[in-house]
């Protein structure tokens, strides 16, 4: 990084190669300009707060001047002198400047910015959150101010949607109970109370589901998902054959699987009880995420093809529309599910009748019941099985999954799932 006396005459001149280069200030240490390939330059300064190496951006040039730039510099660096962490300080004013200028604070403006600020930094399943925003709320909610939003409004809303899906009625109260509640917190809206709170459940009290598939269903199911296979179709094949969650399973990252080993590494971040999970693969479950993988080249050749910029995807099931890098929905999944329940008449058909299915399948099997457990990775009972037994079971889970992988052949044997090297009779 090359340093240079950095007068106005020198910014101008200021070129980047193939990369972006930074040159930095002979006079001020620590201060410099970023300069990109395109000739853009934006100021800069480096430190370190709790001995973390800091970059910080100041704003580009000409917009803002030399002097300018580093009158800023010389205020970040006081302010790491006492201890604040510039970064930090400009995210926290953009937040609040941000709010202020949300005077109208409609319902969509409140929903994105809990969104961003809460859901996606807090929970794992922020995208179910999204789905319901977007599919239910907005709709009704989303041009009105937050201040004229009604309890009785909100009642008679969720009052129409319990009369179709209860299910879906109960969840978006939670959702909307819950952006309230941090709305009032945050003190982003000043409202007397939450119109969402004082309702009972719209849905009822839910029951625990405990519908699993008979062998026939898994023949039909697995025949309509053969028939035309697409992403959401490979998803719902891999829930049933590993029993992991469908959110798991459309979350799934290259980096979490070895095919060659045949084994899935579902790291902590992403599973319900925070506990890695080592899943292995039978041939049937590798077979499918191959053809996921072969099904993906395809369509980014096509769009290399067609001169389109077309990068690979650290998703195993990524979402097709998306503007940044993420993984498919749940509801894309789901909706694959509702259809197939209308189309073979099976009521109430959900992908976690799938996971629900092999366990199910797995105890008919004579699995002992501790191995499906950890199969699942349900959380282990007793202070012996969470702390002082640290084996993994992966040579059981491995013996339990593959059988089942073989089973899934078995009741389905008029399908051409796999080709002779992977069959099993």
């Amino acid at each position: 990084m090359p340093t240079v006396n950095l007068t106005d005459k020198k910014l101008k001149s200021l070129t980047a190669g193939k990369q972006r280069t930074e040159y930095w200030d002979a006079s001020l240490s620590c201060f410099g300009v970023r300069v990109t390939p395109k000739g853009e330059k934006s100021f800069c300064v480096m430190y370190r707060i709790d001995g973390k190496l800091r970059r910080f951006s100041l704003g580009r040039y000409p917009q803002i001047s030399l002097a300018s730039a580093r009158e800023l510099a010389r205020d970040a660096f006081e302010d790491v002198r006492r201890g604040k962490d510039p970064a930090q300080e400009k995210k926290a004013e953009e937040i609040e400047t941000s709010r202020d200028r949300l005077e109208a604070k409609t319902f969509s403006e409140l929903a994105q910015m809990y969104l961003e600020e809460y859901a996606k930094l807090n929970k794992k399943a922020w995208q179910e959150d999204e789905r319901l925003i977007n599919r239910l709320l907005k709709p009704e909610f989303g041009t009105l101010n937050v201040k004229d939003i009604t309890r009785p409004h909100v009642r008679a809303f969720l009052r129409g949607i319990a009369s179709t899906t209860r299910v879906q009625a109960n969840r978006a109260h939670a959702c909307l109970r819950k952006m309230f509640n941090w709305a009032i917190e945050e003190e982003i809206v000043d409202m007397e109370g939450n119109p969402a709170s004082g309702i009972s459940s719209p849905g009822g009290k839910e029951k625990p589901k405990e519908r699993n598939l008979s062998d026939d269903e898994i023949k039909a199911v697995w025949n309509e998902i053969s028939a035309d296979s697409t992403a959401p179709k490979r998803a719902l094949q891999l829930i049933l054959l590993t029993g992991q969650r469908p959110g798991e399973v459309i979350g799934l990252r290259w980096e979490e699987v070895n095919l060659k080993d045949a084994l899935w590494t579902l790291p902590s971040s992403r599973t319900k009880n925070e506990s890695t999970n080592l899943v292995p693969l039978s041939n049937q479950a590798v077979w499918i995420i191959e053809k996921q993988r072969e099904a993906l080249e395809s369509q980014r050749e096509k769009r290399v093809a067609r001169g389109e910029a077309a990068p690979s995807s650290v998703f195993v099931f990524p979402c097709r529309h998306r503007t940044k890098e993420r993984s498919m929905t749940i509801y894309a999944v789901d909706q694959e599910a509702q259809r197939i329940s209308e189309k073979l008449s099976i009521p109430g058909f959900t992908p976690h009748d799938l996971r629900r299915t092999c366990s199910t399948k797995l105890g008919e099997m004579a699995v002992p019941g501790h191995i499906i457990d950890r199969i699942l990775n349900h959380q282990q009972k007793g202070i012996t099985n969470r702390v002082y037994n640290r084996y993994d079971y992966l040579k059981e889970k491995r013996e339990a999954l593959d059988d089942w992988g073989a089973k899934v052949i078995r009741i389905t044997s008029d399908l051409q799932l796999v080709g002779n090297a992977h069959a099993e009779a």
